[in-house]
């Protein structure tokens, strides 16, 4: 495979150089859509800083599909609402809201949408910066991060949207200040949650554990205060500070997560959805879902 050049112009003239085949989009969009506005260069600082290239907002509906040649540069996703898909290196991830997607895109790549609307933010990066920041990341863990609902890497995305797109150097400093600040952010957050993990007691293994494999069961706290023989509230209070969720923010996130793929692949109703991962009472699995997913249960399959 030849290696990725760098662009001098991002998108460049002709965006159709960057695809494997012919986007696949609802009628009236262009294949542009996806690289979103161009943001003016200054060469003096996209040699030393974090540039932005390019910058969109999408609300996406079916059909919206783009399969893409390895370039040279960075590209960072941020969902706010729905659900798309990345498939790169033989594998596919879920971009769904609140997660982030950091990918150096010098491999080949496809994106497309999973749950209509999807709306999200993108942006293309470049800078020296940028590979050292990379180069902290695991290399056995891809870089996609679900960021906590109060985390200021959200705030801070807002923020980078609302800067003016010109190439005065002020513009410049603070895209590379509130991209630093980004990167920084995800970079601590997720060394911290590794260590925090490991330090955690073994009974808040057992209990993650619990909820990650045999998540249908009908846990209590009375009941995981007895099965412990720890006091729930100590239970609560110290799940919460090792895995920053509640044991029962947790169990119903994994609730969810294993109906959105029964909805996906199987042709069970709703209720019988609910009561196979554990929430008996179908006004209640409802509810739960739109509070997680943003939608019903029905609207999430009718729209895949």
């Amino acid at each position: 495979m030849t290696s990725p050049r760098p662009f001098s112009e991002f998108p460049p003239k002709n965006p159709a150089e960057l695809f494997t085949s012919p986007p696949r989009l609802a009628s009236g969009l262009a294949a542009s859509i996806f690289f979103g506005c161009p943001y003016e260069q200054n060469e003096a600082a996209r040699a030393e800083l974090i540039s932005v290239l390019s910058a969109g907002y999408a609300q996406a509906k079916f059909p919206y599909q783009f399969s893409l040649k390895p370039f040279g540069c960075y590209m960072m996703l941020y969902t706010e609402n729905g659900c798309g898909k990345l498939y790169a290196e033989n594998s596919s991830h879920a971009l769904k809201a609140g997660s982030l997607l950091l990918l150096k895109c010098n491999i080949p790549f496809k994106i497309e949408i999973a749950v209509s609307p999807w709306e999200y933010h993108v942006f293309f990066l470049d800078g020296l910066p940028m590979n050292f920041y990379c180069s902290c990341l695991p290399k056995d863990r891809f870089p996609l991060f679900m960021l906590s609902e109060y985390s200021p890497v959200k705030k801070d995305i807002h923020k980078l949207t609302e800067n003016e797109i010109h190439g005065m150097i002020r513009n410049k400093l603070t895209d590379h200040r509130l991209l630093t600040d980004i990167f920084t952010e995800l970079l601590l957050e997720h060394m911290q949650g590794n260590t925090q993990e490991k330090r955690a007691p073994s009974y808040l293994l057992e209990m993650k554990e619990l909820f990650d494999s045999d998540y249908a069961q009908n846990y209590t706290l009375d009941r995981l205060e007895e099965h412990f023989a720890i006091s729930k509230y100590r239970l609560c209070r110290e799940f919460h500070s090792f895995f920053g969720q509640s044991p029962l923010q947790y169990l119903n996130g994994k609730r969810i997560e294993a109906a959105k793929k029964l909805l996906l692949d199987s042709d069970y109703r709703i209720h019988e959805i609910g009561s196979l991962v554990g929430v008996e009472n179908t006004n209640h699995f409802i509810y739960l879902f739109k509070k997680y997913t943003g939608m019903t249960p029905l609207a999430f399959r009718r729209n895949l």
